[in-house]
């Protein structure tokens, strides 16, 4: 039976756990309330974020997997309000590189991580306090106060905060859903050093967009989930592409890899990655809240309906056009009367995947809180070896 979210949540234990369904539902419907004890957390380190970051810093986000995708999704937020170069960079890309990627001036670098344990996010931490020692200023965000992560950050001789996300939300289940979303609040209060009223607004606004968006459309979801597709494109240009990233590895990880997840830009999308588009192809476009970047939405979707590709195609937006109804099958609104930008809007357009990605599993007969059959992915990374660095 393909049950609806409610009664996923209805289910008896012994079910859930003969079916992989104890953590990832659940996990997926709390992040409002989440996010709002991430808020509450919060509270006690805006004052210290604006002492730490208060001037023209150069500030890397970084993470591995997931992690590094929450690092994009704050980049935007945090770029609109920081004076200094603020950019992402995977610490798998910092580990393989830490030369070409950690700067030889004053920078901040802050951390994401889940457990705390990815090998490449604590040795990316290591990395830069060995070799730029003086000049790098520690922040970690980690939902595990035991985790690796968590010690060294303790231990660390450089300027530093620590911030360790409540306990629900170290997600259990495999995929990364209220540990990624929570992560992002978490961090968009880089953004707010000091202007705390702000943020707890922003929080609020954000965890009421995230509840309308589950309890409008959970049901949608379901039956987008029900389509035979095996490819689906998750569409949408910055602030979006790492909500797009994030979105397009949930559902593939969910699916076990039987429903392969691409991330591609607005525009971009024309220029090559379009002719992967064919008709088992599931296509979701993250939509805008400004009329210039409508432009662009609104002439893809023409463009897209034009030529018939898609098995389906399905609008996210918290205020959509009237006349999108016409060029695609859904539309996913949320949060018309908030007070939303586009640069915050992340958390809550990932959703979408999570619940695509839930239904998806348990369609394919996987069980959603371990899909991977084989272990080809585990919920941390194995088998890393991290070797000594010298220049």
């Amino acid at each position: 039976m393909f049950y609806s979210l409610n009664q996923l949540g209805e289910l008896d234990d012994a079910t859930k756990k003969e079916r992989g369904l104890l953590y990832t539902p659940m996990e997926i419907v709390r992040q409002p309330q989440v996010w709002l004890e991430t808020k509450n957390m919060m509270k006690q380190h805006i004052g210290e974020i604006g002492r730490l970051i208060s001037g023209d810093e150069t500030i890397i986000l970084t993470g591995a997997g997931s992690s590094y995708f929450a690092g994009q999704c704050v980049e935007a937020a945090l770029a609109a309000r920081h004076k200094g170069i603020v950019k992402s960079i995977s610490s798998t890309e910092i580990v393989m590189d830490p030369e070409g990627t950690l700067p030889h001036t004053p920078f901040t670098l802050v951390s994401f991580a889940r457990s705390g344990n990815s090998p490449e996010g604590n040795a990316a931490f290591e990395l830069a306090e060995a070799l730029r020692p003086g000049l790098v200023t520690q922040v970690v965000f980690t939902c595990s106060n035991e985790g690796e992560l968590a010690r060294l950050a303790r231990q660390s001789q450089a300027p530093g905060l620590l911030c360790v996300l409540p306990p629900d939300t170290n997600d259990a289940g495999l995929a990364m859903t209220s540990s990624f979303t929570s992560m992002v609040v978490a961090g968009y209060g880089l953004a707010y050093g000091g202007a705390l009223s702000q943020y707890e607004a922003m929080v609020g606004d954000l965890a009421r967009a995230a509840k309308k968006l589950l309890e409008d459309h959970s049901e949608t979801l379901k039956s987008i989930a029900e389509i035979p597709f095996d490819r689906i494109f998750f569409v949408g240009a910055h602030p979006f592409y790492g909500a797009a990233l994030e979105s397009h590895l949930k559902v593939q990880e969910m699916t076990d890899g039987q429903v392969v997840g691409k991330a591609e830009d607005t525009l971009g999308l024309r220029h090559g990655p379009m002719a992967a588009i064919d008709e088992k192809t599931l296509v979701v476009l993250f939509a805008s809240l400004d009329t210039y970047r409508r432009k662009y939405e609104t002439d893809l979707l023409k463009e897209l309906s034009a030529k018939e590709l898609g098995c389906q195609r399905v609008v996210v937006s918290p205020q959509p056009e009237s006349g999108w109804t016409d060029l695609c099958h859904h539309i996913l609104d949320f949060g018309a009367d908030l007070d939303l930008a586009n640069d915050i809007l992340s958390p809550v357009l990932v959703i979408p995947a999570q619940l695509i990605g839930l239904f998806k599993s348990l369609e394919l007969g996987l069980m959603p809180d371990t899909p991977s059959r084989k272990q080809v992915i585990t919920r941390v990374v194995e088998g890393v070896t991290i070797y000594p660095y010298s220049d």
